[in-house]
C-alpha cells in the first residue's frame, strides 16, 4: 500500500512539475514576443490611421518590420525614419498633401511626418489596388509599378490575385508584415480600442 502511495505521490508531483513547466514556457514565450514585437508612436498610429481609413495593425506590422520603430533609421538605398520613406516619395506625399512650401527631407525623421505621409501613401496603394491587402503591402516594398505590372501578367496573378511574388525581398517582406500584423493583434488585442477597419476582421 505504501508503495502505491508512493508512486501516486511521484506522479502528482511529475505532473505539478509538467504542468508548471509548461506555463513557464508559455510565460517565457509571451515576454519574447513582447521583446520581439513592441509597440511605439500608438497615438499617431491611431490618428493617421483613422484620417486615412486605415487598419492601425496594418501600419504598426509595418513600422516594426521597416525600421524596427526607429524614427532615425536609414536604409542603404536612402529611404528614413519609421516608415522608411524614399526622399522622394516624401516630396511627392508633400506635394500631394500641399506642403510643398514648408517640407523639407530632414522631417521624414521626424514621426509624426514620417507616420502621416506613410499613411496617406497606404491609403493611396488601397485605392490603387482595390484595398487588395498582399498587393498593397508588396507595393509598400516593390512600389505600385511593380505590383500592377505582376497583377496584368497571367504568370503571376488570377483574377486580380497575386498568386506568386517574383521579388524574393518582396515575399518575404509580405510574410514578416503579416506574421508581425498577427502578433500585433494577438499581444495587444484592445490597442486601438475598436479603430480597426471593419475589412481587417
Amino acid at each position: 500500500m505504501k508503495t502505491v502511495n508512493i508512486v501516486l505521490l511521484v506522479l502528482i508531483l511529475l505532473i505539478a512539475i509538467g504542468i508548471g513547466g509548461y506555463f513557464a514556457l508559455e510565460r517565457a514565450a509571451h515576454e519574447r514576443d513582447l521583446r520581439n514585437y513592441p509597440t511605439a508612436y500608438t497615438e499617431l498610429v491611431r490618428s493617421y490611421a483613422e484620417e486615412f481609413s486605415l487598419d492601425p495593425y496594418l501600419v504598426t506590422a509595418i513600422m516594426r518590420c521597416e525600421s524596427s520603430n526607429d524614427p532615425n533609421a536609414v536604409s542603404k538605398k536612402g529611404a528614413i525614419g519609421l516608415m522608411q520613406i524614399m526622399p522622394d516619395t516624401g516630396a511627392w506625399i508633400a506635394h500631394k498633401l500641399k506642403l510643398d512650401e514648408s517640407y523639407t527631407e530632414t522631417q521624414l525623421y521626424d514621426p509624426k511626418t514620417n507616420i502621416r505621409f506613410a499613411c496617406w501613401y497606404l491609403a493611396f496603394l488601397e485605392r490603387r489596388l482595390n484595398n487588395n491587402e498582399t498587393c498593397v503591402i508588396a507595393a509598400y516594398n516593390a512600389g505600385h509599378g511593380s505590383v500592377e505590372k505582376w497583377l496584368s501578367d497571367p504568370a503571376f496573378a488570377e483574377n486580380g490575385e497575386l498568386l506568386t511574388i517574383p521579388f524574393p525581398e518582396t515575399a518575404r517582406y509580405l510574410e514578416k508584415v503579416r506574421t508581425a500584423y498577427d502578433k500585433y493583434r494577438e499581444l495587444y488585442p484592445d490597442l486601438y480600442n475598436g479603430a480597426v477597419a471593419d475589412e481587417a476582421e
